[in-house]
């Protein structure tokens, strides 16, 4: 699609918006919305070009002020991003890696960094199991089936993160079955050494812009001191990962393991 047709789209997605009683809402909020919907849609992919403030100022019926402020409203969120003397970009352009290792600015919602230094520690990830598992039927909701809001089954994948030389972990990503159903079809190693954020991202369009953390030190479930080869009740780092995307949505729910004694972890609320 050419930069005019791009820009032909989003003055009618925002010139649509005005019904359903919706012209009291301020223009700049419509024109975010606008855009939005251009991106979930797919009209928009992870890493393409929005078109130019100023490209939008000339076919749209709104201030250059006013396409500004949307514009940075969608920065604030994360759904775009402002690459300087190239123009604002979706969020989430495609990783790099090689092998089983993630580049490491990819680890944005948790890493690690050398000892004594600013540099971060390679990260490696390895896929041990994709699988679809069921609601619990005892009446009592599980955190990921309480905060995915989802009827369904739901898509479980095992990883091991290996960090450096110096320690591992154990990651257990939750997704809904109805949208990631087929990511059953997937292998491990397709699903080794990438980050489940920029995968998604680029395979359903679903990016995690957001992320809250609910961390805490507690005796490790006997399962994960078996795969980490430690002791049975042993006491490490237990933390959960609620991933939001467009809109405040709940896109995905992880839980993270790590032994006692590891590095320090740094916390990233969203995108940098």
């Amino acid at each position: 699609m050419s930069e005019a047709l791009k820009v032909d789209s989003i003055a009618q997605r925002f010139a649509e918006s005005a019904g359903h009683g919706r012209e009291r809402i301020p223009k700049y909020v419509r024109l975010a919305d606008a855009l939005l919907d251009a991106i979930e849609s797919g009209e928009y992919r992870p890493g393409s070009r929005i078109p130019g403030e100023r490209d939008l100022s000339d076919t749209l019926p709104l201030s250059l002020g006013t396409i500004q402020k949307a514009m940075n409203d969608l920065v604030d969120q994360g759904v775009l991003i402002r690459r300087a003397g190239r123009g604002t970009f979706v969020s989430g352009a495609e990783q790099q890696s090689t092998g089983d290792k993630v580049a490491k600015s990819d680890l944005v919602h948790f890493r690690f960094r050398k000892e004594g230094s600013d540099a971060l520690l390679p990260v490696y990830l390895h896929a041990e199991s994709i699988e679809r598992v069921a609601r619990g039927g005892n009446g009592s909701e599980q955190p990921w089936e309480r905060f995915l809001d989802n009827e369904g089954s739901f898509v479980r994948i095992d990883r091991l993160l290996k960090v450096a030389d110096l320690f591992e972990g154990f990651c257990r990503f939750y997704l809904p079955f109805d949208r990631y159903g087929s990511l059953l079809e997937r292998s491990t190693e397709e699903l080794s050494g990438v980050t489940l954020r920029d995968y998604l991202n680029k395979t359903y369009n679903m990016p995690t812009l957001r992320f809250e953390h609910q961390i805490r030190a507690d005796l490790l479930p006997d399962t994960i001191c078996r795969r980490l080869t430690i002791p049975k009740q042993s006491y490490g780092t237990a933390w959960q990962i609620f991933g939001r995307s467009y809109r405040n949505m709940p896109a995905s729910y992880q839980e993270v393991y790590l032994p006692p004694g590891h590095r320090p972890i740094e916390l990233l609320e969203k995108l940098e």
